[in-house]
C-alpha cells in the first residue's frame, strides 16, 4: 500500500510544473509555428513558382529533415556543453538565417537553379536550427522542473512541438496563401 501511495505522488506532476514549463513551451510553438508555415509555401514556390519538378520539390523539402537528422547528435553536444538555453537561442538565430536565406532567393527567379540552390540552403540551415531547437527545448524542460518528471517534460515539448507544426500550414492556407 506504501509504494502505490508513493506512486500516485509521483504520478502528480504538481502545480508549479506547468508554469516552470510555460517559457519552454511558448519559444517552442513560436519557433515550430514559423516552420509549420512554410510548409505549404515551399512546394508550391518550387513547383509553381520556379516551375521545376516535383523530384526538386521533394529534394527541397526533405533538405530541412535530413538536416535535422543530420545534426542532431551535435545539436545534443551544443546542448550539454553550452548550455539548453543557448543552443536554443542559437536555433532561434539559425532560424532567421534561414528566413534571410529564403528571401534571398526570390530575387533570383529568373534563374531557378541559383533561387532553388539558395533555397535549398535555408531548408538545410533551418533543420540544424529545429534540431538545436528542440534538443535545447527539451534540454532547458527537464532542468525546469522536478526530477522524476522527464516522461512528463519530453511529452509536453513534443506536443508543443507538433502542435505548432499542424497549426502553421493552416495559418498559411488562411492569411498567406492566395484564396482560389
Amino acid at each position: 500500500m506504501a509504494a502505490h501511495v508513493a506512486d500516485e505522488k509521483d504520478a502528480n506532476p504538481g502545480p508549479g510544473f506547468l508554469s516552470a514549463l510555460l517559457p519552454v513551451l511558448f519559444v517552442t510553438v513560436v519557433a515550430f509555428l514559423i516552420t509549420g508555415l512554410s510548409l505549404p509555401v515551399i512546394p508550391l514556390h518550387v513547383h509553381d513558382g520556379l516551375e521545376l519538378s516535383e523530384f526538386v520539390v521533394g529534394i527541397v523539402v526533405g533538405s530541412q529533415f535530413a538536416a535535422a537528422l543530420i545534426t542532431r547528435p551535435w545539436a545534443g553536444h551544443f546542448a550539454d556543453k553550452r548550455g539548453p538555453k543557448r543552443a536554443v537561442l542559437t536555433g532561434l538565430s539559425a532560424a532567421a538565417v534561414s528566413g534571410l536565406l529564403y528571401l534571398v532567393s526570390l530575387p533570383f527567379m529568373q534563374v531557378p537553379l541559383l533561387s532553388v540552390s539558395i533555397l535549398f540552403l535555408g531548408r538545410a540551415m533551418l533543420g540544424a536550427a529545429e534540431s538545436l531547437l528542440i534538443t535545447g527545448a527539451m534540454s532547458w524542460g527537464l532542468g525546469r522542473v522536478s526530477a522524476g518528471n522527464d516522461a512528463r517534460v519530453i511529452a509536453w515539448v513534443g506536443m508543443a512541438m507538433f502542435i505548432a507544426l499542424g497549426a502553421g500550414p493552416r495559418l498559411a492556407q488562411r492569411f498567406m496563401m492566395p484564396q482560389g
